[in-house]
């Protein structure tokens, strides 16, 4: 993780969901089973910097990044922990974002960063691959989380519980 937080409030999840959007970009801070089939995750909120100056451009290249906007996590962005419960889990990937597609019909989903999708090839895998199925444990939900460096997907019976929090300490800097 980044940071602790000084608080951290659980929202409802459609509510955590809709804040997440609302960002302009997210890191993948902290993905990991803390439990058995329990799924944990921690996202930071990351915005574009001031322009980089000729003092703070260093290196072979540092004639290239004057000017450029860096994506970092700073004091005003938000921690998003969401978890998905092992009662609820079939089964998640973590991406690496450079290899992922976006989706394609005939996909379908809602959201920006937190997508919720109503059909997916995930879905169809999932299906045609295990013994879930709408029938058994329950209907499938697929949900999304699009960061700049990964891509998780998770496949679940239930949406996750979904808790928002500020940074205490200074925010880390991710290249």
């Amino acid at each position: 993780m980044i940071s602790e937080t000084v608080e951290k409030i659980e929202v409802p999840w459609e509510e955590g969901a809709r804040l997440i959007d609302e960002c302009d970009y997210l890191f993948a801070t902290d993905v990991r089973e803390i439990g058995e089939l329990t799924l944990g995750l921690t996202m930071a909120e990351a915005k574009l910097q001031a322009p980089t100056g000729a003092a703070e451009a260093t290196g072979p290249l540092a004639s290239l990044m004057i000017g450029t906007r860096p994506i970092e996590e700073d004091e005003t962005c938000r921690l998003f922990y969401l978890l998905f419960d092992r009662s609820h889990m079939i089964s998640y990937t973590v991406l690496n974002e450079s290899y992922g597609k976006y989706p394609e019909l005939p996909e379908a989903f809602t959201g920006k960063l937190f997508r919720i999708f109503s059909q997916s090839h995930l879905l169809e895998f999932t299906e045609r691959t295990t013994y879930a199925s709408g029938g058994y444990p329950g209907v499938l939900m697929h949900f999304e989380i699009a960061c700049l460096n990964h891509v998780i997907d998770v496949i679940c019976t239930a949406p996750p519980k979904i808790a928002v929090g500020k940074p205490k300490t200074k925010p880390a800097v991710v290249n």
